[in-house]
């Protein structure tokens, strides 16, 4: 619901006797005000300066002196950090924060400039290293989501970095990643924040087990690890976004699945023992923290993570019963609850379980400009009746805010 929405509704509240004017007032005041364009202006306005600094630098840096190169390196940065530093203590937060993201991008552009200015020649990840470490210090400093997904942006950027570079798996990146980012996460509990970093973490796995040439199936492991990991997390709102980042990120794994596991010798699986101990382990402790919260019936989302893999052939059929499963939990557990959220987000994931399955069954026997018209009328006919059923949701909860 909007603030807007309980300003006007609550008036009628208070008319006919149902909460007093304090009482209105406290309930307004748990709606804040959305963010306008005016307030996002900067945050775009210090992306476009950055690029704009980066590409100019870089057309024109071998005809700077190097005695001016440097200088105009600690210049823009201090600029930034100092502009940056004065703007939030005035309380133009967003501006400040802005300015800072813009100093750490500078600082990193620094490192790459410089190590080319002398001739450094790098074999590890260590530059992206020492250009985190200022992020993360600012983004606990003065907590903005600005600088929070780009410490996210430079540690899975350097990850990403030594494992296509190097054949390297950076230790030290992931542990600045869980005790600097999933720390401030554990501190703030934001959906956003929990919704991105999981993610991040499964990244962080898939790309160890690709450099090690382990098994890509232990990365489902990893994930419902991380998904009962925060079955356990007392506050709701950030345990459903982090899990809802694992659940994501599984689903598209399956899609991998569905595509490429005829493809995937048995030396491509996880040794089954191993496997089995810890995902039952792992299912227990889910159960036990659900059963905590009075949750139990969110245990049907562990179908996301079923190791269909290990069925060979068949296994791409059951991956692809999964999508629409999952998917349909979505829908319904969305429409049960008046969600609208989860309607929406099931809907998506629905259309787009479709359209694999599409792709599996008539890719090969139907001529490609039939497919293509086939499967788009398929789209918009699910589309149509999708849509219906979430305007009739929302249609339903106004009816129902209004009778309050």
């Amino acid at each position: 619901m909007s603030r807007k929405w309980v300003e006007e509704e609550s008036r009628h509240w208070v008319e006919r006797g149902i909460i007093t004017e304090e009482q209105r007032r406290q309930i307004v005041e748990l709606y804040p005000y959305k963010r306008s364009i005016s307030e996002r202006l900067p945050i775009f306005g210090a992306l476009l300066i950055g690029a704009g600094i980066l590409t100019f630098v870089a057309s024109n840096w071998s005809a700077i002196p190097q005695l001016f190169r440097l200088l105009l390196i600690i210049i823009t940065m201090s600029g930034f950090y100092g502009f940056g530093y004065r703007n939030e203590k005035r309380g133009a937060k967003v501006l400040g924060i802005s300015l800072l993201a813009l100093g750490v991008i500078t600082f990193g552009a620094g490192i790459f400039l410089t190590g080319q200015m002398f001739h450094l020649v790098a074999y590890d990840a260590r530059a992206f290293i020492i250009w985190s470490l200022p992020a993360i210090i600012l983004v606990w400093l003065y907590r903005g989501r600005l600088l929070y997904f780009l410490v996210l942006a430079i540690l899975n950027a350097g990850q990403l970095y030594s494992a296509i570079s190097f054949q390297q798996f950076s230790w030290l990146l992931l542990v600045l990643l869980l005790a600097g980012a999933g720390g401030y996460a554990l501190q703030n509990r934001q959906r956003i924040i929990f919704t991105t970093l999981t993610p991040s973490i499964l990244l962080h796995g898939l790309l160890y087990l690709i450099v090690e040439n382990q098994a890509v199936g232990w990365l489902v492991l990893i994930a419902s690890i991380l998904y009962t990991m925060l079955d356990w997390l007392s506050d709701r709102p950030a345990r459903i976004a982090g899990q809802l980042g694992a659940l994501i990120s599984a689903f598209f794994l399956n899609v991998f699945f569905i595509f490429f596991l005829g493809e995937m010798g048995n030396e491509k699986v996880p040794l089954a023992i191993v496997f089995f101990i810890l995902f039952a382990g792992a299912f227990v402790l889910s159960y036990l923290g659900k059963r905590r919260h009075g949750e139990a019936l969110t245990l049907v989302e562990w179908t996301v993570f079923l190791p269909f893999f290990y069925w060979g052939a068949g296994g791409d059929v059951m991956y692809l019963l999964i999508l629409f499963v999952f998917s349909g939990y979505l829908l319904w557990i969305g429409y049960r609850e008046d969600w609208s959220n989860k309607v929406n987000a099931g809907t998506l994931l629905f259309l787009f379980s479709t359209f694999i399955g599409y792709i599996q069954v008539a890719w090969d026997f139907l001529p490609k400009s039939l497919f293509f018209l086939v499967g788009g009328l398929l789209l918009f006919a699910l589309n149509a009746f999708l849509q219906r059923q979430r305007r009739k949701l929302l249609h339903d909860e106004d009816k129902g805010g209004g009778q309050v």
